[in-house]
């Protein structure tokens, strides 16, 4: 008699139910068990080794496999603790130093100055936790998603960032959306470093990615700064919340030449968080025109 497969929705109720029930620390822990134990066996680690000798051919084999190693932790301590972001929140609130924000002054003064911001970031170490830093400075703003193809697990992970995100809009219609809170003085938060579906090709360790455009264009058009916001792991539930310095397109034509130099800029301070520590990245996704399949 031949098992089924689980289906997918099945499997990630059933596994976030699992997380729930246990202590952030501890469903952290799992989760990174689960990672770097089941990770390297799955079809995403060929992507993962073959993307990290393309970008870091320095590397080697011993280190490509430790950031492997780490990054697989990092990424099954990410996805279990989707289902306690709201201990995050209480955190950040109870001013606990499991979570240490930079750069905050300087955040503070560009608000005051332009009233709300562009935040750019990454898939680096727990991403989700982002915008907490808008919720320490009662900033408000949109958080710009990109939705899963299965709808019940899309609207289990949306109902899991609702708990520190106050507005989500999925970037597939999102156009509209960004507009009107960037009107209405809201800040916007997004994740740029995964390939979309159109887009110009913008040097990243090298070599021409199709990445998105929709900050710079927005930026340009309304004069708004772009700030890069780094979420690294410190190890176990402990991160630092870091604010960059923004991207000034002032002195930037509103026009394609311009888009794809601000778009470069924020490739290039991406690039240069993986290189500091390539472990927090997600090598997983096929991010280059010829990432293995």
């Amino acid at each position: 008699m031949r098992l089924r497969a689980v289906p997918p929705t099945i499997a990630a109720f059933t596994v976030a139910n699992l997380f729930r029930l246990l202590p952030l620390k501890a469903a952290s822990g799992l989760g990174g068990w689960i990672g770097r134990t089941l990770g390297p066996f799955s079809r995403r680690h060929r992507i993962a080794v073959d993307n990290l000798q393309k970008a870091l051919p320095d590397l080697t084999q011993a280190e490509s496999a430790a950031v492997l190693a780490r990054m697989w932790d990092n990424l099954g301590r990410t996805m279990s603790e989707y289902v306690h972001l709201d201990a995050f929140d209480k955190l950040v609130a109870a001013h606990d130093d499991s979570i240490v924000f930079e750069g905050v002054d300087q955040l503070r003064a560009v608000l005051r100055e332009h009233r709300r911001v562009i935040f750019v970031g990454a898939h680096v170490g727990n991403w989700e936790l982002g915008p907490l830093i808008n919720r320490l400075l009662n900033v408000e703003y949109v958080v710009v998603y990109h939705a899963i193809h299965e709808p019940y697990i899309d609207r289990l992970i949306s109902k899991c960032r609702g708990k520190i995100s106050r507005r989500l809009v999925d970037n597939k219609n999102g156009r509209k959306a960004m507009v009107a809170a960037l009107k209405k003085d809201a800040s916007l938060c997004l994740l740029v470093d995964q390939k979309p579906r159109y887009g110009p090709l913008v040097p990243f360790f090298g070599r021409g990615v199709k990445t998105p455009t929709a900050p710079a264009k927005l930026a340009l058009r309304y004069g708004v700064p772009i700030v890069p916001i780094r979420v690294q792991r410190r190890g176990g539930v402990s991160f630092k919340i870091s604010v960059f310095p923004p991207i000034d397109v002032a002195e930037i034509g509103d026009d394609d030449a311009g888009v794809e130099k601000v778009t470069a800029r924020i490739n290039e301070t991406l690039e240069g968080w993986v290189r500091e520590d390539p472990a927090q990245w997600h090598w997983v996704h096929r991010r280059w025109p010829d990432s293995v399949k």
